[in-house]
């Protein structure tokens, strides 16, 4: 089966770009050292630093993780663990940049058109060739240790949103369907099973009393419409 997750709201939205930017940290930080795999550690490093280290966000990660605490009790040690982490922090501090000049010429290059490289780079050329695999990974560890409560609290949540579904099996007539919603729930998150054989992509529009959903394919020139049967579950905090 082939799964495809639509995020419902803005925040889940937000939450599971982070969640996919912290799992590619997880991989390449896994690889064994070259200068190549330096280079993308720190390019997800800096959009981490852009993105998950916003007060916004952990505004909205305390909130969920209260809302947590107060229904689901066999969650809520860990939830108040996270919680007291998160309020700790007062600012996020992954990396100096006005104390460390090679971090600062790394982040400027992350945002030109070639990207992080070391022509005319020595100091960034020398560290690559003085670290292996472990003392990379420490390196890496002091830079975004900070980031490491916003990242258990993601996925806590969307572990708890992931678990909390309702799942139906739906017919799309002529490649449509509605789902009915109770607009007294909170819906976050719509996940969608297909089987692995089927092409079609999906595209959803969704308001509080329902979601339409669209399968399209990319190769097919005459819109030929199809009926396509598919599980949907909706899953909610």
């Amino acid at each position: 089966m082939i799964k495809i997750e639509f995020p419902i709201t803005e925040k889940i939205r937000k939450y599971l770009k982070l969640e996919y930017l912290f799992n590619q940290y997880d991989f390449f930080i896994k690889q064994k050292h070259n200068q190549y795999i330096s280079n993308v550690i720190f390019n997800i490093i800096f959009k981490l630093n852009a993105n998950a280290a916003r007060a916004d966000i952990k505004v909205e990660l305390i909130n969920d993780l209260q809302r947590i605490v107060n229904k689901y009790k066999h969650h809520d040690e860990e939830a108040n663990k996270l919680k007291k982490r998160l309020e700790k922090i007062n600012s996020f501090s992954s990396y100096s940049l006005n104390s460390n000049k090679m971090m600062q010429e790394l982040k400027v290059r992350s945002e030109s058109p070639i990207g992080i490289n070391d022509i005319d780079f020595s100091k960034y050329k020398i560290w690559n060739e003085l670290q292996n695999t472990r003392s990379r990974n420490m390196f890496y560890k002091n830079l975004s240790k900070d980031l490491l409560a916003i990242k258990e609290s993601i996925y806590f949540i969307l572990r708890i949103i992931r678990k909390q579904t309702s799942k139906e099996n739906l017919i799309a007539n002529d490649m449509m369907a509605q789902i009915k919603l109770d607009p007294l729930i909170r819906f976050d998150l719509l996940t969608i099973s297909l089987k692995t054989i089927v092409s079609y992509e999906a595209s959803i529009s969704a308001n509080k009393y329902a979601i339409n959903i669209n399968f399209t394919h990319p190769e097919d020139t005459k819109k030929i419409k199809k009926i396509i049967k598919f599980t949907a579950s909706l899953h909610h905090l």
